[in-house]
């Protein structure tokens, strides 16, 4: 649900240059050197830096910086610049414009939704049973997807919801998308493209040996992934980032337990800046 944003008094921009996962994102350029905007202190740098200044409002210039200060479970308002899969942002060279916009509090602050993500293993000793171990918890922004690693080594996976299985299919993988995720690699596969405004995830398979196999739209809360006969490798992946690997002894969770805040730039505002 969208909400009015007020960014206070001495506001604080802190605009993250990287992802702060040891890779580079693509770099913001320097509009707001030219431009800057009144009364706002400039904090740049690692994600870590920027948030130890704790800023009012946060820069971020692509997919990857994006998911990882939704990783970082932080609930400072994100401003997205360039493009961004499935979430509104607003181009480089209007950054300043738009921050003025922000700043004067004619934002709107929109939720997007993450995902917890648990990769649980069952002991030899209690595979008859329904007790698991759970690993550390991943979040994710876009998407969740299962994949076996060799190319043409198809494994069988299990979709459950709500306690009910959904459909076991043969394929090369599985993915799980949030409303914003669906716009991307999700829709490549055919998976439903959603709402911001529905409470729901995407799911389909990847490489399908049966081209029929449906795709569906399912509750955000209760989602279970299973690979039932493994003939290859299986990875979990969130968010483009390989945590961890599958087997028929093991499942994976997928609950909506949060949001990151992102701003929304009305068009109208900038139309005559």
């Amino acid at each position: 649900m969208d909400a009015a944003w007020s960014a206070g008094e001495d506001p604080v921009v802190g605009i993250v240059d990287s992802d702060g996962d040891g890779r580079d994102a693509v770099e913001i350029a320097d509009p707001l050197d030219a431009a800057p905007v009144d009364d706002a202190r400039i904090v740049r740098g690692s994600r870590e830096t920027v948030l130890a200044a704790e800023p009012t409002v946060l820069v971020t210039g692509d997919d990857a910086s994006l998911a990882a200060v939704a990783r970082a479970g932080v609930d400072t308002p994100v401003l997205p610049v360039g493009p961004v899969t499935g979430i509104e942002s607003v181009d480089r060279d209007r950054l300043p414009d738009a921050l003025e916009v922000a700043l004067d509090g004619r934002a709107v602050r929109r939720a997007q939704p993450i995902l917890d993500v648990v990769l649980e293993t069952r002991p030899e000793r209690e595979r008859q049973s329904e007790a698991h171990d759970a690993s550390d918890h991943e979040r994710a922004l876009f998407d969740v997807t299962l994949v076996t690693d060799e190319p043409a080594r198809i494994s069988e996976y299990g979709v459950h919801s709500q306690d009910a299985t959904v459909a076991t299919f043969r394929a090369d993988g599985v993915v799980v998308a949030t409303p914003a995720g669906s716009h991307g690699y999700a829709s490549a596969v055919g998976a439903p493209t959603l709402s911001a405004a529905v409470d729901a995830i995407a799911v389909a398979p990847i490489g399908p040996f049966v081209t029929q196999t449906r795709r569906w739209v399912l509750p955000d809360d209760g989602l279970a992934l299973t690979v039932e006969r493994d003939e290859g490798d299986v990875t979990l992946v969130v968010d483009g980032r390989p945590v961890g690997s599958v087997t028929v002894d093991s499942r994976v969770t997928v609950t909506a337990t949060g949001a990151l805040p992102t701003l929304v730039v009305p068009d109208e505002q900038l139309k005559y800046r």
